[in-house]
């Protein structure tokens, strides 16, 4: 990297650390485009593979991009790919999570160190909250670490008391626990009572011996070491309670939906061509298609970049998909099916060409925004949730992993936009075409459907306001970035001269 030009040396610089993952990575890459937008400095590091994957120009090019013609200062520093499995790449996610407890702290510090020396001075590392070798980091260059979660407040409280719910017996999670409707976690300060199942499913007492359960048991004892938290949710959303409750001793805030302000800007302030977040092609043909669509006609059906299927589930889902009659977008992987190439029956394109399209990728937030969108079929990953409740768009839950689960219960039971197509499964966990066309055609067509939609409509006004001017997440924000400038202004020759 060469030396910081003139124009840089005197703002405040925070150096952004994402989880090397599609929804991680296109959350903090939105909230940086954010801080730069208020003047901040931003480097943001990902490894050689992933930058290119996502971004498939360099890095010197998109920040010369985006400085001279849009006033953005945000560069780019790139790991070496063997800091993680694969370039960051690898699907085995417990490797990626032990490298990053072991293996890539010491490595980034010798790169920010070079950072710090061109200059201008680190004010602050902005990291992901699973990455938790950026605290030793931060604390070896004397600098604060601020603490970005990715998820909704109440699952964020939840993993960041891991260890009051060890004691307290709620896990590792028990199998018969995880079917107990009534048990309740009453326990975590600042939420609503939990579910069992609610909790991470890496907390399973049948995951207790993998290496993710023992990684993630690590990562919620350095996630409370922070200067400062940030959470990708909206006060009006959870409410300040679930938001205070990861406060401790520092401060905690509420700065979501991330993507939402630059979103209503549009395309002119963040051209599409200059900076991407995602790891897949996206099939811009797809919008072509939803123009042709009548007004809240269309389900759109995606599962996020991890989810996995068996070709018996696939099956169904195509059938279930088809007979509801209903207008659909889904996006199939290419590497959704386990262990298959394709699962469709030979002749469904032939069948559903009238009714639905097929698509490897899509731009989620234009599709989301589309008039035609009347329903989101989805695995209730925080970013497509909160994605589709900014767009107003009601929900079929269908979690996989992690946290969708807590976030498909509290779309059903505490936001009212959302459906559940989980429960449907039977005791293998397959959920028919039957069960599947029943739930689509309630949700797009049924009085229930209706009225969560009427709900994601009060939402979607209310993630508005919260971004907007004088909006909660707005003025969160400001308060975090005249922070930032203090911090800038009161320590940078400390700073400098300690490292």
């Amino acid at each position: 990297m060469a030396m910081a030009d003139s124009s840089c040396l005197h703002r405040p610089h925070v150096v952004v650390v994402p989880l090397p993952a599609q929804g991680h990575i296109n959350a903090l890459m939105h909230f940086s485009k954010t801080l730069a937008a208020r003047g901040i400095l931003i480097t943001f590091l990902t490894t050689e593979r992933l930058h290119h994957r996502i971004f498939r120009r360099p890095h010197q090019e998109i920040s010369a991009t985006l400085q001279d013609h849009h006033g953005l200062h945000i560069r780019f520093q790139v790991m070496p790919d063997d800091m993680l499995p694969d370039g960051g790449g690898a699907t085995k996610i417990g490797e990626l999570f032990e490298a990053l407890q072991n293996k890539v702290g010491p490595m980034m510090e010798q790169l920010l160190r070079k950072v710090n020396e061109e200059g201008p001075p680190i004010t602050c590392i902005l990291s992901d909250s699973f990455f938790a070798s950026t605290h030793q980091v931060a604390s070896s260059l004397k600098v604060p670490r601020v603490v970005f979660w990715p998820y909704c407040a109440a699952a964020s409280v939840a993993q960041a008391n891991t260890q009051l719910l060890i004691s307290q017996g709620f896990i590792p999670v028990k199998a018969e626990d995880v079917k107990n409707p009534t048990k309740l976690i009453t326990c975590l300060p600042g939420i609503p009572p939990l579910l069992p199942k609610d909790l991470r499913s890496f907390y399973q007492e049948k995951c207790s011996s993998d290496l993710m359960f023992h990684t993630q048991v690590y990562e919620s004892e350095i996630q409370n070491k922070a200067d400062w938290v940030l959470v990708n949710t909206f006060e009006e959303l959870e409410g300040t309670e679930s938001i205070q409750a990861l406060s401790k001793g520092y401060p905690a805030q509420a700065v979501g939906p991330v993507f939402l302000g630059e979103f209503l800007q549009g395309e002119h302030s963040f051209p599409k061509d200059i900076i991407r977040t995602s790891l897949w092609e996206e099939n811009e043909e797809c919008m072509r298609w939803l123009e042709k669509q009548a007004p809240t006609s269309v389900l759109y059906v995606s599962f996020g970049s991890y989810t996995l299927m068996s070709r018996e589930q696939v099956q169904e889902l195509a059938l279930g998909l088809e007979g509801s009659e209903q207008p659909f977008m889904w996006v199939i992987r290419p590497d959704l099916v386990e262990g298959e190439c394709s699962a469709l029956p030979g002749d469904y394109l032939h069948r559903i060409k009238d009714q639905g399209l097929l698509v490897n990728w899509a731009p989620q937030l234009k599709v989301l925004s589309h008039p035609s969108m009347g329903g989101f079929l989805t695995h209730n990953g925080w970013n497509s949730t909160i994605e589709s409740i900014s767009m107003g768009v009601p929900m079929i839950g269908w979690p996989y992993w992690s946290e969708q689960f807590l976030n498909c219960r509290f779309s059903r039971e505490m936001w009212k936009v959302g459906m559940d197509l989980e429960c449907k499964a039977d005791e293998n966990g397959l959920v028919n075409s039957v069960e599947i066309e029943k739930v689509v055609r309630n949700l797009m067509q049924g009085n229930e459907g209706r009225e969560l939609r009427k709900n994601a409509a009060n939402l979607k006004e209310a993630a508005i306001k919260a971004v907007m001017p004088g909006g909660s997440s707005h003025t969160n924000i400001d308060t975090f970035v005249e922070h930032i400038r203090n911090l800038s202004q009161q320590n940078s020759m400390s700073f400098s001269g300690s490292i």
